[in-house]
C-alpha cells in the first residue's frame, strides 16, 4: 500500500511492502518483518520497534549465540563500520 503525506499517531505500522512518502510518525511503533520498505521524505519523533516472522527469529537467535553485547557489536558493524569493514548503504 502506498502512503502520501500522512500523519501517524498511537498506531501500529506494517513496514514491510509499504510505500512511505511525505509521511510523519510520532508515538508509533513499526513492525518490522524484512521485507521490503520503502520511506522518503518522512519524519520521526518518537517511535518503537517490533520485530516479526523469520526476521525475529533470526535476532533472537543471534542474541542467544552472541548475547547482548555480541548484537549490539553486530548491529554497530552495520551502522557504524570499521574503515575496511564492509558498509551497506541506503
Amino acid at each position: 500500500m502506498e502512503y502520501d503525506k500522512q500523519r501517524f499517531e498511537n498506531v501500529e505500522i506494517v513496514l514491510d511492502g509499504n510505500v512511505f512518502r511525505n509521511c510523519t510518525f510520532n508515538e508509533v511503533i513499526f513492525v518490522y518483518s524484512g521485507g521490503p520498505v520503502d520511506m522518503v521524505d518522512c519524519g520521526i519523533e518518537r517511535f518503537s520497534m517490533r520485530f516479526d516472522g523469520d526476521l525475529a527469529q533470526g535476532l533472537f537467535t543471534l542474541y542467544q549465540l552472541f548475547g547482548t553485547e555480541g548484537m549490539l557489536q553486530i548491529i554497530r558493524g552495520f551502522t557504524q563500520p570499521a574503515e575496511g569493514e564492509i558498509q551497506i548503504d541506503i
